[in-house]
């Protein structure tokens, strides 16, 4: 039946989100620290925002279900949303974090490294919760939908960023106060019971400094952009953009066709296509049920 092979086509998907998860694993690990395991690295951090993300699914998916909200196959497709929404907020509590240092690692107290972390949410938990109220209203308006799976996935979608800006407010923000004392002390990542041999003073900085990418942006694309070419350039190609965009969206076409929700190597499709050959598009349909 349809809803056999649509909600099989979105089950296989589940192998996607463990891809995703170990992609943005990796590369969480290699932005927010040094690539190489030591000082400076964050990979356990890169585990407490895939672990985030994880509780603030599996939180939202109890919330939603507590609620009376029906779970249908689409909804499998909501971690990769959470994810890319949690991976965002931890980025943001995480620079503003290496921001707030002003000095070595090595001179901070613990009553220096929870100072730091709280004038650094004063600065990114702004920003989080601005941008998780715009993604809660956007779901919640969607949630209103006549269409009940629609209003159901939205549901499910808006509670989930509730429970991410809750966790990354709290968990993931006191993980990362845990990950600095034992870059503080020395400890290994992800093995904080050992202790490195090397000393601290020879591999750290006095206080943060910019990456590449920041530098870049600073040094490079500002300027360029805030110059009086760069500005008539943005201009132009902005609205040639949305010339182009209200040109695309006038002309566009709605296809009502069920095609675009199976596979392409579904048997359906050629019930589809037979469908489409020998029956009429207008008409009174006539089915026959057998029943043994």
């Amino acid at each position: 039946s349809f809803a056999d092979e649509f909600g099989a086509a979105i089950s296989g998907d589940i192998v996607l989100v463990q891809i995703s998860y170990a992609v943005v694993f990796l590369f969480l690990g290699a932005t927010m620290g040094r690539f190489i395991p030591g000082p400076g690295s964050r990979w356990a951090m890169s585990g407490a925002a895939l672990v985030l993300v994880a509780l603030s699914t599996v939180a939202g998916f109890g919330v939603s279900s507590a609620m009376g909200l029906f779970f249908g196959p689409v909804h499998s497709l909501l971690p990769f949303i959470l994810l890319g929404i949690g991976v965002d907020d931890a980025f943001v509590i995480v620079n503003a974090f290496d921001r707030a240092r002003k000095g070595p690692r090595s001179k901070e107290t613990n009553e220096d490294i929870a100072e730091r972390a709280a004038r650094a949410m004063g600065r990114a938990g702004a920003s989080i919760t601005v941008t998780s109220l715009t993604d809660l209203v956007a779901f919640g308006i969607s949630a209103s939908s006549a269409l009940p799976a629609l209003a159901s996935f939205s549901a499910y979608a808006a509670v989930g960023i509730v429970f991410l800006w809750v966790f990354a407010s709290t968990f993931f923000s006191a993980t990362l106060v845990v990950d600095e004392r034992r870059q503080r002390d020395n400890r290994r990542d992800f093995l904080c019971c050992l202790t490195r041999k090397k000393s601290l003073d020879e591999d750290e900085d006095d206080k943060f400094e910019e990456n590449k990418v920041s530098k870049y942006f600073r040094n490079v694309h500002a300027p360029i952009i805030l110059s009086k070419a760069g500005k008539a350039i943005v201009l132009l190609a902005f609205s040639g953009l949305l010339g182009f965009g209200v040109y695309g969206a006038i002309n566009l076409s709605v296809e009502d066709t069920q095609r675009a929700f199976i596979p392409s190597g579904s048997y359906l499709i050629n019930y589809i296509n037979a469908a489409d050959e020998y029956f009429p598009t207008s008409g009174i349909d006539l089915n026959f049920v057998f029943e043994g």
